[in-house]
């Protein structure tokens, strides 16, 4: 934990004045040598993950090439982070590309707003410059990262990645979004909404006080009810999103797809959206194995796990403990 506070620290101390300066392809040397070096300090988690979304189905390529790639894609995510003060209106092209606008467009012209529902895929970050760049009004309904040292105070935090969640937040203050704390009142994200703009959201979240429960990568999973609620009392249209980039490309592609239709109720419409997200996973695996790895090893203060099928995790808190925890978030304010 020592080498990886003090790694975070150098990279948002020293990263952003390096980082704008690189060409490409030194960038990706450089991923793919820093991430050669994380994953030989383990990768039991996302072993396990791969192995358990694929238990059914053969994967696209071999395993050691799709965990090699998730590490690289995760490292150069992680990196492009520290560009976000840099992107404007005039350099945004340089570094991601939209498709799918109309279907957007056509949203808006209802005149409810519009949901880009993603998840932890890819650089998912990336759709908040690629389209606050473009002119759009959006706000984006997330955790700021210095909550994540309030949820953990007492397992993980320490002053040293205080400082790194802080430097973090920092930068994403200079999206062209609002933020909205997802551990608070819902009151801001329908507000967005009412006025016609755009709000961004991740299905897959650990937040939320009502779970459905719906098939997910050929495992049952727990979802925050949050989205739904937001979808159906908003009346707003909702856009299924991802944001994908392989390694050796040389551009992020934000792809808006067509809306859905509401289901008929909370469980039947996450699934019907789970069901368009999945087979983005299976084609693309690398791009999501991060995100995975990382609630399977959390999965012992999760209010509700995302799978119900996880080993049981030696810090395992009760879900009222859990919840407490979440109250911290909630009442985290940005100073």
């Amino acid at each position: 934990m020592l080498v990886k506070d003090l790694g975070g620290l150098a990279l948002y101390a020293l990263g952003p004045a390096l980082i704008e300066k690189l060409p490409q392809p030194v960038l990706e040397t450089l991923t793919r040598v820093g991430a050669n070096v994380v994953r030989r300090l383990g990768d039991m988690d996302m072993r396990a993950e791969l192995a358990a979304i694929y238990a059914d189905r053969a994967m696209p390529r071999a395993a050691e090439n799709i965990l090699a790639d998730a590490y690289r894609v995760t490292l150069y995510n992680e990196l492009e982070v520290l560009r976000y003060p840099k992107l404007t209106p005039a350099t945004i092209g340089e570094v991601c590309e939209v498709e799918g606008r109309a279907h957007l467009d056509d949203a808006l012209a209802r005149g409810k707003g519009a949901i880009v529902l993603i998840g932890h895929f890819g650089a998912n970050q990336m759709i908040m410059p690629a389209l606050g760049h473009l002119g759009y009004r959006m706000a984006q309904l997330s955790a700021p990262p210095p909550v994540w040292g309030e949820i953990l105070h007492d397992s993980r935090t320490t002053p040293r990645w205080e400082r790194v969640l802080a430097r973090r937040w920092q930068l994403e203050k200079r999206l062209p979004v609002t933020h909205i704390n997802v551990f608070r009142f819902l009151r801001p994200a329908f507000d967005t909404l009412a006025k016609n703009e755009i709000l961004g959201l991740a299905f897959d979240g650990g937040g939320g006080t009502k779970w459905s429960q719906v098939e997910f990568l050929g495992r049952r999973a727990h979802l925050s009810e949050q989205t739904a609620q937001l979808w159906k009392r908003s009346g707003a249209a909702l856009l299924p999103t991802y944001v994908i980039r392989s390694p050796g490309e040389a551009r992020h592609r934000v792809v808006i797809t067509e809306p859905l239709a509401w289901q008929g109720d909370s469980e039947g419409s996450l699934q019907a959206f789970v069901r368009r997200f999945e087979a983005w996973v299976w084609r693309w695996p690398e791009q999501y194995l991060h995100f995975l790895s990382m609630r399977r090893r959390v999965r012992g203060t999760d209010v509700r796990p995302l799978f119900d099928d996880y080993p049981p995790a030696r810090d395992q808190l009760d879900a009222s403990a859990a919840a407490e925890l979440l109250k911290r978030a909630g009442g985290w304010r940005d100073t």
